[in-house]
């Protein structure tokens, strides 16, 4: 006599019983939180590939801009001077 019952199919039959129904809501719902877990973690893999990118290219831009302050501190010409504007209805 086979200890495993003949329909080995991971196919849910219909529960007949509350116990029945209870065990199989919790499978489906262990399930779709497995499923909804792996998702998540994908989500999160592929945004930190994504902006881990984009930290690169961010760093790179910073290193030109120090290089060409670097760059004018050592010419004669003036160093550029930054006016802040504030707008006069606020």
């Amino acid at each position: 006599m086979p200890l495993c019952p003949q329909h080995t199919s991971h196919q849910v039959k219909e529960a007949h019983s509350r116990l029945g129904r209870s065990l199989v809501k919790i499978q489906t719902t262990r399930h779709a939180s497995t499923v909804a877990s792996e998702n998540n973690a994908t989500m999160f893999h592929d945004w930190e590939q994504k902006w881990s990118h984009r930290r690169e290219l961010i760093a790179s831009r910073i290193e030109l801009i120090e290089t060409q302050l670097k760059a004018l501190e050592q010419s004669d010409l003036p160093m550029p001077q930054f006016t802040i504007f504030d707008d006069p209805g606020e």
